[in-house]
């Protein structure tokens, strides 16, 4: 797996997830087609409605991860 996430196959984002304790969830991001860069560009909407996932692991995939390969990468960038 690439270290930078927006360089991740989908394969990587579903591995992410799955090693993170989302096993259950990492299949939407699957069924969604959900790469790297789809990951990065995603809104807490996205994750809330756009994935079909239970709104509790929902709010903690967006909070502690999203949010943060996001914060990581876009601050790497400037």
């Amino acid at each position: 797996k690439a270290v930078d996430p927006v360089e991740w196959s989908v394969r990587d984002v579903v591995e992410y997830f799955t090693e993170a304790g989302f096993a259950e969830q990492a299949g939407a991001f699957q069924e969604q087609e959900i790469d790297g860069k789809s990951l990065l560009l995603m809104q807490r909407a996205d994750v809330l409605t756009g994935l079909s996932i239970r709104l509790g692991p929902a709010l903690k995939i967006y909070e502690y991860h999203v949010k943060l390969l996001q914060r990581s990468h876009f601050q790497d960038e400037e």
